[in-house]
């Protein structure tokens, strides 16, 4: 009996072994973006040592890297089921629900990953980031600099922070901060475009514009410059530019959404209703879109047309941003002026 336990630990360890070396092997490929030729290694490896963290985290990445963000979420949650508390699969994870979209879940692992790793600076500028795009600015901003304490360089929290300082305009934090970090990485088109969108939010075009045409050079498909230069000339009242900017952005895979919604207020702007309709019906197609709705409502006042059809379509639009959300401070201050214009609508709203 002792003598089948000894060979049989003996084989487990073997296992291991060799599942590490496979997993070494495909780490090496993934590092190289190879994500298709570390798969079967990594499976080989799972085969032999079917509860490996190693092996289970890097499975994790390379469906991750393909956007099967799904899998990749199984694959993390099948290694913290075997060790609770690696940081690697907590850190994965909040990536892959961030890559379906599921912010509120990212923000619960990597909080608790944050709890279990206080000085993992890499998942607090992830936090940040998750927070920030739910509108919790105190939180991510204070997030941010606590990362920038333990790494003074680290290029997402400079630029996480200076966007933030800029959201909140407090653009003398933000200046120097954002020209700090173009300083020391000017070759990095995050740190060059949040310097780019600074200028953009202060209203200095010529700037912005310049440096998103600098990554832009590097990058000609980097969406987010593309989007930074339409919205330069949106600001410098070049709409017909601007759209075609948002056309050119949408087709390199800006959200479609987001794209078509700012090509139909360029519409708007040079009084292309008809176009300015069609791209606002097309977002309202997939989804109740709040800026969409608000565009519309442009559209209704800004298009020719009978005054009571006006009110009428205007409360419809008003009822389905108050279902969307009855608090949005936005909502309630574009109905509260269109009440002051059009006080007859009340008698129309249902919600």
């Amino acid at each position: 009996m002792q003598k089948r336990v000894k060979e049989k630990k003996q084989e487990n360890e073997a296992n291991v072994v060799t599942a590490l070396n496979l997993c070494k092997n495909a780490r090496d490929l993934i590092r190289i973006r190879k994500p298709e030729q570390a798969e079967p290694l990594l499976l080989a490896a799972l085969e032999v040592s079917p509860k490996n963290p190693y092996v289970l985290v890097a499975l994790g990445d390379v469906k991750r890297m393909q956007k099967q963000f799904k899998t990749a979420a199984k694959y993390y949650q099948s290694c913290l089921e075997a060790d609770p508390l690696n940081p690697f699969a907590m850190s994965g994870l909040g990536d892959a629900y961030r890559g379906t979209n599921n912010l509120d879940s990212a923000i619960e692992i990597w909080t608790k990953a944050l709890d279990t790793h206080p000085e993992n600076y890499l998942v607090m500028t992830r936090l940040a980031d998750a927070l920030t795009k739910k509108g919790d600015f105190t939180t991510a901003r204070q997030i941010y600099e606590r990362s920038i304490r333990l790494n003074p360089d680290d290029p997402f929290a400079l630029s996480g922070l200076g966007n933030i300082y800029v959201r909140l305009k407090e653009f003398d934090l933000a200046g120097p901060l954002l020209e700090r970090l173009v300083a020391k990485q000017p070759q990095n088109p995050r740190a060059i475009g949040a310097l780019a969108n600074f200028y953009r939010r202060q209203g200095d075009f010529a700037n912005a514009k310049a440096l998103f045409e600098r990554i832009l050079e590097v990058d000609c498909r980097n969406v987010y410059a593309m989007d930074g230069l339409a919205d330069c000339a949106r600001g410098n009242k070049e709409y017909e530019k601007a759209k075609q900017l948002w056309e050119k952005a949408m087709a390199a895979g800006m959200n479609i959404a987001i794209a078509q919604t700012r090509i139909a207020d360029a519409c708007l702007q040079m009084e292309q209703f008809a176009q300015a309709r069609h791209y606002y019906d097309q977002v309202l197609s997939v989804s109740e879109d709040k800026f969409a709705l608000l565009g519309q409502l442009r559209l209704i006042e800004t298009e020719p047309g009978d005054k009571q059809n006006k009110i009428i379509d205007a409360a419809k639009i008003f009822d389905r941003l108050l279902v969307l959300d009855p608090s949005d401070h936005r909502t309630l201050n574009e109905f509260n002026a269109f009440r002051i214009r059009y006080p007859e609508i009340d008698a129309y709203i249902q919600a």
